[in-house]
């Protein structure tokens, strides 16, 4: 009979231990392997379909035509006069702007280009104007954020209400009034192997075949609408009665819903594009008035929709497009709705400048974040 030896086991463990550690971590890759393998199955584009440019670093110029309205309506009062429906716009409406995108990242601004005549001043105010943009895509998703920031407004209404208009020319203007927007924008795309949203709208890379995808649209947003004294004008307030010297408002909301896309492609260089979506829109607000007469935050659910339109040459080094980009949000409340409107027509013009992989450049793509980008 044998007698056990401890040592005999500590030494087997020994030789199996990294044994066993060996096949786990070929068992953990083997599994990753097949995980990247299935995304890159089901995420990978359709060359047939679809032209990558991971190597070209890409300038795009843009003159750009915006506009944004905030459209308030009561029906608190019985309006004769159709006081109760001013339309304060911000006069920015020509800019010009400069993005930059490389692999996965683009990053794009504006700022007002055309300035006012003293004529324009007399007669709608002083707009100043900021807005910045920053977008990526990850398998499936597209997020976009954006920063707007609008100062100085005019009551495109006027001519209704005011009769001096029709001697003067002067809109009613609040030049204290200012509108910040905030917003992160997630598109999941269903069809991604043969459908390219930044094809149309950013011209990342190029649709070589006509398709289009369902999509899934999420936004997170805070809106900030503020003035010294109100965002009603002067001769509409009596109507809005507690709103009337509402100075600010505010809303923090997340919206998703449904929408669709479709890239019309002809000779593989004309290209024309629409994507439509709507969703519900669940919005924490805060109102307040200058004189403190009124305060309320609640939460509300409200509607929200958003139009693209797109048409352009898409070419191998060189492109250029016309797009138009609409965003609309309805927020109602008891006797009050404030419904405001972005509009912009971009022209572009850009081109896709060849880029050496530098050694920065290698151990920015081997980063761990923008591997996850």
């Amino acid at each position: 009979m044998k007698t056990f030896r401890p040592y005999n086991s500590l030494l087997l463990c020994i030789i199996l231990f990294p044994a066993f550690l060996s096949a786990q971590g070929m068992m953990k890759d083997a599994r990753r392997m097949h995980r990247d393998s299935l995304i890159a199955k089901f995420n990978n584009p359709d060359t047939n379909y679809i032209k990558l440019y991971p190597d070209r670093f890409i300038v795009t110029f843009s003159q750009s035509y915006r506009q944004f309205d905030v459209n308030s309506f009561q029906t608190l009062t019985h309006d004769t006069l159709n006081l109760g429906s001013p339309k304060m716009v911000a006069d920015a409406n020509v800019s010009s702007g400069l993005s930059i995108d490389y692999d996965k990242i683009s990053i794009s601004f504006g700022l007002k280009t055309y300035p006012s005549t003293p004529d324009d001043i007399r007669k709608k105010g002083k707009t100043t104007y900021k807005a910045f943009s920053f977008s990526f895509g990850y398998y499936r998703f597209r997020f976009e954020a954006s920063y707007r920031d609008y100062h100085g407004f005019y009551d495109l209404q006027t001519p209704k209400y005011d009769t001096s208009y029709k001697h003067t020319g002067i809109y009613a203007q609040n030049p204290s009034m200012d509108v910040r927007s905030v917003r992160i924008k997630t598109f999941f795309i269903f069809n991604k192997k043969k459908f390219s949203y930044g094809a149309a709208y950013f011209d990342t890379d190029r649709q070589m075949k006509s398709a289009g995808s369902l999509l899934l649209i999420n936004n997170v947003y805070d809106y900030l609408f503020k003035s010294d004294t109100s965002l009603i004008p002067a001769l509409s307030r009596a109507d809005y009665l507690q709103y009337g010297n509402l100075n600010y408002f505010r809303v923090q909301g997340i919206s998703i819903g449904p929408g669709y896309s479709y890239n019309l492609v002809l000779w593989k260089t004309l290209y024309a594009n629409i994507t439509l979506t709507s969703g519900f829109d669940f919005q924490h607000r805060t109102y307040s008035t200058s004189d403190g007469s009124y305060n309320s935050s609640f939460w509300r659910v409200g509607a929200a929709a958003d139009a693209r339109f797109a048409i352009g040459l898409n070419g191998k080094r060189c492109f250029a497009s016309l797009t138009f980009l609409g965003d609309y949000n309805n927020y109602l409340s008891s006797g009050l709705r404030i419904e405001p409107e972005f509009k912009a027509v971009d022209f572009n013009f850009g081109y896709r400048f060849p880029f050496k992989e530098r050694k920065w450049v290698k151990w920015m793509k081997a980063n761990k974040i923008y591997q996850w980008l």
